[in-house]
């Protein structure tokens, strides 16, 4: 059972659909860029980290985002806000594939 006063990590990673390593890296610039900028939009958000791979493997994902939320309550808020969808609507386009995993924590 959900405890609203635990935080909640969120995980997201993306394959983006670039058809040159380039247009992928120019992608994932992008992104980090347009999620940065919106960094103080989100109540409750406690840490935020996102940042391109920087492995040289087949199989690794090219960007990926951290966020601790407050509460399971923001973490709701910030699926609502319309910064988020804005951002949503802007990776939509850009990525082939999506990861993700939450989980509450007592941090």
């Amino acid at each position: 059972m959900s405890d609203s006063r635990k935080a909640l990590a969120h995980f997201v990673a993306w394959r983006l659909n670039g058809t040159t390593a380039q247009a992928r890296v120019e992608q994932a610039r992008r992104i980090v860029k347009e999620y940065e900028a919106s960094r103080d939009e989100f109540q409750g958000l406690v840490r935020m980290e996102i940042g391109r791979n920087g492995a040289d493997i087949d199989d690794a994902w090219d960007v990926v985002l951290y966020m601790v939320f407050a509460s399971r309550e923001d973490f709701e808020a910030y699926r609502r806000h319309p910064e988020h969808l804005r951002l949503k609507a802007l990776i939509g386009p850009m990525r082939a594939a999506r990861a993700q995993v939450d989980f509450e924590s007592e941090a």
